[in-house]
């Protein structure tokens, strides 16, 4: 469009203005069409009748948000946006997640339902007869799968325009009325085989829609900056032809805790039972489903936070603390229970084994119920959260940006993928089948990662034939960066897996627990890694960028998750009216929280160490060094600088809740041995405990000595806080923050106790007491917490892991669906350091006096303690929110990319230590052990390790969000 052209558009649309209110007129530029020329749209003209305030569709149909996207989303003329919510509900069992949202915190009334009642098509009719007048076009999509993929591309056009979409299977009687009656002229179709109305411009290739989407969007907003990634496949679920249950089992399953009236039901019943299946022999791709009902009195559960854990080829390491709760409509419990999911390709006839212990404190035993049953699928691409794509255009449209949808996008094993001449049978992600790893990376970087960056390049006007083209497109969005969105699983958008000092796909591959290697989403934003290999890496292969020193990301990425697509639909509705829930919350946007949980001090002491290494432990002793002291110091001081009330709990303090005073008793109460033996009075002081200052607090000793839960804040604290940054041990499904501050806590004499769960521990035996059970942060739990709007950065092994298993198992996905809107976390095994320097000697053996002295003087003088590996990040990341006011995805970038250069030199006395948790199973934490001692055997900057760190750290929620800090948006 030249000169002239555009100032004709605009004195038109100023004309079109003054002349009619809502009366919308765009003109774009010319793209090629299939059936008819794109002249046919230079003046689309819509005006609505009515706009609901909120909309609630079902979940029953993804077509559904598509039809309501552009009545949800819409611009004028000129470019001014009218947004209302759009929520998606499973009406027979709703997310507490929307509920909330709808009547708690945005509190918008909704006046549109789209229930399951009527077809897409009936709904789309009604809902054009009822809120448009007028429209010139309107976007026609098939009502199948390829309709679907083609039209969650183009549903952003919709909304851009202010025309209705309708869904059907033929331009029918029904619909042509309908449209008759609006006055289209014009419709762009959807779909290979559906008939256009009037003019026609039919779309049947993504590409075209994506060409079509760049022009519109460019010449109503000027620019492009926001990119929707997802994979309609998670629409449309594989066939089940059959279905087969391969065990059911009621049983009773034996208590056994190192707590003195059961330790020797510990050593009798430990290992449990077990128990095995066999996968149908004809069936090629198997959902295998796990259903355990544990069905012990909740009253324990809740008091005690008993659980089941369970083992096994099937599922290495889980617990039935790894599910939400089934409650009633007052908040009890029902029943703790556990579903688990995988899928497997050409494995029929495999046995898999499933083992259960329990985890119980004050009984015997309690009754179960297991049942596993295999379903047989049509394809291997099942969809862990289903549906998320549908929700795709209405992100992309709030944020003037295009969605690139393909349904290529997801990976599963299956018999077109081969590695060394062979197909690779078994689970069909890479968390239960590492070595599919190098098959997935090479899937996402020629099936996801090259067509992307040629989309970038379009939109950057970078030729692709022009020599070294990564260097020049890094160069375009290192300048103008892009957001980029991933709405949907690691299934359907698969992560890119780095390398990690402690796993690997060839030599040492580690199925579920932590994982193999690093799955992450950084790649999505990285337009110039280098090529991807198919064989083993040498030990010094570092994943390095083709044009700077150290990796960079270029773009900014976010991934939109939840529980379900209503948790997800919750999610953005948060995110979008995000100023109006913190209007509702009062003082709870200027609080921070620091949580620091025990046993992430770590020391060598002298004559200890040299026993543990006697017993083949190499990691440092769990032992206060002060290091988390100072730590909470600076992250104090970090969001004093925010302007934020920063509040601080450690170790026991720290924790979710803690023991009532008549819990205490009844395990000092529950027998014999423990009435004689159970340290009471230590269980109560310890819970509530912070640091070594704790000891000369009045107020720390009047609580000790009456109802110590009452210092346990850390579970109120995640609950009233913007910000909350978390540093305790972890696995997928919880944190924990007793640790071994409460799981060596079990009788007299105390030294014994000490000895075998801390210092020297017995080979072959896990000498642990449940005592921090109660208050740890599992999905139970959390699911069943009200967050405000937070911003969660959590260290923890694996707390932040997506991949492999369902996102109701997910600890992350848990926080968000309790109301947090932005969730940073590692995806594997993360280091830290945990000890003060200057520490003397080359193994630095020692009690840390000479460290915690220097960092004593220091803080006087307004010194404090280094930061590494994720604290680094999450520290830079916040700092640049509060000196810049960017947005979370923009600070987490700048602060990835900052890391490596600041740190890749420094160097560790010992490895760096792994933050999981102390109650895994003996032969795992062995595992883990001999994976520690090989890695201190190289170089002690331990660069590995460091390049993990950038990779794991993945922002879960919208890498656009620009949270609240009163430093800025509270001036």
């Amino acid at each position: 469009m030249n000169k002239n052209d555009k100032i004709i558009v605009l004195v038109g649309v100023i004309i079109l203005v003054i002349a009619s209110i809502g009366v919308y007129t765009w003109r774009p530029s010319e793209v090629a069409g299939n059936s008819a020329s794109i002249d046919s749209y230079l003046s689309i003209k819509s005006s609505y009748s009515n706009v609901p305030s909120a909309i609630v569709i079902s979940d029953e149909t993804p077509f559904f948000p598509l039809i309501v996207t552009p009545l949800a989303v819409h611009y004028d003329a000129v470019g001014n946006q009218e947004i209302i919510p759009l929520y998606v509900e499973n009406y027979s069992d709703p997310s507490s997640a929307v509920t909330r949202a709808i009547s708690d915190q945005i509190e918008i009334p909704v006046d549109l339902f789209m229930d399951n009642t009527q077809s897409a098509e009936a709904w789309s009719i009604d809902v054009a007869k009822t809120y448009w007048n007028h429209s010139d076009a309107a976007l026609l999509i098939q009502n199948d799968e390829t309709g679907y993929t083609l039209g969650l591309i183009a549903t952003p056009i919709a909304s851009y325009l202010s025309i209705p979409v309708f869904i059907t299977d033929g331009v029918n009687n029904s619909v042509q009325s309908e449209l008759n009656k609006l006055g289209v002229k014009f419709t762009f179709v959807c779909g290979d085989n559906l008939k256009g109305y009037g003019t026609t411009l039919r779309f049947t290739d993504i590409d075209d829609i994506l060409n079509t989407s760049i022009d519109v969007v460019k010449q109503k907003f000027d620019d492009i900056n926001y990119i929707t990634l997802t994979d309609p496949r998670d629409a449309w679920s594989p066939k089940v032809l059959n279905t087969t249950v391969v065990l059911h089992e009621n049983g009773v399953l034996n208590g056994g805790n190192c707590f003195p009236s059961h330790i020797v039901d510990y050593l009798r019943y430990g290992a449990g039972l077990s128990f095995s299946f066999t996968i149908p022999s004809n069936y090629k791709y198997a959902l295998v489903k796990l259903d355990l009902k544990n069905l012990e009195d909740p009253k324990y559960i809740d008091e005690f936070g008993d659980d089941i854990i369970v083992t096994g080829s099937f599922a290495p390491y889980v617990r039935t603390g790894a599910n939400p709760s089934l409650r009633d409509s007052q908040g009890n419990l029902k029943q703790d229970r556990l579903h688990y999911e995988s899928v497997y390709y050409d494995s029929g006839g495999e046995e898999l084994t499933v083992s259960l212990s329990s985890s119980y404190t004050v009984i015997d035993s309690a009754p179960f119920e297991i049942t596993v049953s295999v379903e047989e699928l049509s394809n291997p691409y099942y969809p862990m959260m289903k549906q998320l794509s549908s929700i795709a255009p209405y992100l992309a449209a709030y944020h003037k940006g295009i969605v690139f949808a393909d349904p290529t996008f997801a990976f599963a094993a299956d018999d077109d993928k081969i590695l060394n001449g062979k197909n690779l049978p078994g689970n069909t992600q890479v968390f239960g089948n590492p070595i599919l790893i190098p098959l997935i990376n090479q899937h996402v970087y020629e099936n996801i990662h090259v067509p992307l960056n040629k989309l970038l390049a379009k939109l950057s006007n970078v030729d692709l034939d022009i020599t070294e083209f990564e260097k020049h497109l890094k160069i375009a969005c290192d300048r103008d960066p892009y957001y980029i969105a991933l709405v949907g699983d690691a299934e359907m958008l698969p992560q890119y897996y780095y390398r990690s000092a402690y796993s690997d796909p060839y030599s040492n591959p580690k199925k579920g627990l932590y994982g193999t290697n690093c799955p992450s989403d950084y790649i999505y934003g990285n337009v110039d890694p280098e090529l991807y290999s198919l064989l083993p890496y040498t030990s010094d292969y570092l994943e390095n960028d083709m044009y700077s020193e150290f990796p960079e990301v270029e773009n900014i990425v976010g991934r939109i998750v939840g529980f379900d697509v209503q948790d997800a639909s919750a999610l953005i509705a948060r995110t979008v009216f995000y100023d109006k829930v913190i209007d509702n919350l009062g003082d709870w946007k200027n609080n921070a929280a620091v949580l620091t949980g025990a046993g992430t001090d770590m020391q060598k002491l002298p004559i200890l160490t040299a026993i543990r290494e006697l017993l083949g432990e190499t990691e440092p002793i769990k032992f206060p060094s002060g290091e988390k002291y100072f730590l909470v110091k600076r992250i104090v001081n970090d969001f004093e600088q925010g302007g934020f009330n920063a509040q601080s709990a450690e170790r026991g303090a720290a924790q979710r809740v803690g023991y009532s005073i008549e819990a205490l008793r009844e395990i000092k109460k529950d027998g014999i041995l423990n009435k004689l033996f159970f340290t009471y009075g230590e269980a109560k002081r310890r819970q509530g405990i912070q640091n070594w200052a704790s000891l000369f607090s009045s107020e720390y000793w009047i609580n000790a000595l009456g109802d110590s839960s009452t210092l346990v804040i850390g579970g109120k604290l995640e609950q009233n806080s913007n910000f909350i940054i978390s540093d305790s041990h972890a696995i997928w499904f919880q944190k924990v923050a007793g640790d071994v501050l409460l799981d060596s806590i079990g009788g007299r004499p105390r030294i014994v106790y000490q000895l075998l769960a801390r210092y020297t521990p017995i080979p072959g035996l896990l000498f642990r007491t449940p005592l921090g059970n109660v208050g740890q942060y599992s999905v139970r739990e959390v699911s069943n917490t009200e967050m405000g709007p937070s911003v969660m950065m959590v260290e923890g092994c694996g707390s932040g892991k997506i991949d492999g298993f369902l996102p109701t198992n997910s600890l992350a996905n848990a926080y968000l669906h309790a109301g947090a809107n932005a969730y940073i976390s590692p995806t594997t095994f993360s280091a830290f350091y945990g000890a003060l320097e200057p520490r003397f000697g080359s193994k630095g053996v020692g009690f840390g006096i000479a460290g915690f002295l220097k960092a004593w003087s220091d803080q006087k003088r307004g010194i404090y303690i280094p930061v590494y590996f994720n604290q680094y990040i999450f520290e830079h990341a916040n700092l640049e929110m509060f000196h810049k006011n960017s947005d979370l995805g923009t600070a987490l970038r700048n602060a990835k990319n900052a890391f490596l250069p600041a740190q890749i030199n420094i160097t560790f006395r010992w490895t760096p230590p792994l933050s999981i948790i102390d109650n895994l199973p003996y032969d795992i934490q062995q595992q883990i052990n001999n994976d520690i001692k090989s890695t201190a055997e190289g170089d002690t900057t331990f660069h590995v390790e460091k390049y993990c760190t950038i990779y794991q750290t993945n922002l879960l929620g919208d890498p656009a969000f620009n949270p609240y800090e009163p430093c800025n948006e509270g001036k």
